[in-house]
């Protein structure tokens, strides 16, 4: 019975040190982006609302589209980070105009160009669409676009010479970690999110 509830305890034990392991990979990870912005919809909200980064770190919402972040630049220029991630695109293929992409090209030049004026040391990194689910796709056909919208930022980034991250690959490798609408993710993801960001610094 002592043999059992020494193993038992072990156990307890093991578990609880792998938990604060994970918790302190994910902060030494989180500690890498502390004077860096993320800009974007509710995808990159995600950092906030699942608590991977502080609030301060992240400028993003629900319904964000690439020429209406071009009103957070002053919310983003006196945070004067070393680092800006973009990530925009998800709700730009949905605008209901005759050419959303021409329109997403123009406001997203229009972006980068204001913040490389008012930050010129800050380093902007934008990062591909992140695929959808099946499922998804049949409720809006329009995120057929994604990898379209996706060869216009690469081209974009060497253009105006700024830094280009797929996260997109990310996704389709851990189709698990998709939350149930089939766009967003779970919380998980976000770590694995960072660290491969992490890479690019």
């Amino acid at each position: 019975m002592k043999k059992l509830m020494m193993f038992f305890l072990m156990g307890i034990l093991l578990t609880g040190m792998t938990a604060c392991g994970n918790k302190k990979a994910e902060k030494d990870v989180a500690a890498q982006f502390t004077n860096s912005v993320f800009m974007g919809d509710s995808i990159t909200e995600g950092f906030a609302i699942n608590e991977i980064l502080p609030e301060e770190c992240v400028i993003a919402g629900a319904g964000a589209t690439a020429g209406f972040t071009y009103d957070d630049i002053g919310a983003l220029v006196s945070k004067n980070p070393d680092n800006v991630f973009i990530m925009l695109g998800s709700v730009d293929i949905l605008m209901p105009v005759d050419d959303p992409k021409e329109l997403f090209r123009n406001d997203l030049t229009k972006l980068i160009n204001k913040i490389k004026e008012e930050l010129p040391d800050c380093k902007i990194y934008l990062q591909s669409i992140t695929p959808v689910t099946q499922e998804a796709l049949k409720q809006e056909p329009r995120y057929e676009r994604i990898e379209e919208y996706n060869e216009l930022l690469k081209e974009l980034g060497d253009k105006l010479s700024v830094n280009y991250v797929d996260i997109g690959a990310l996704a389709e490798e851990t189709p698990d970690l998709f939350a149930e609408d089939g766009v967003h993710f779970k919380k998980e993801f976000y770590t694995l999110w960072l660290k491969k960001l992490s890479e690019s610094l």
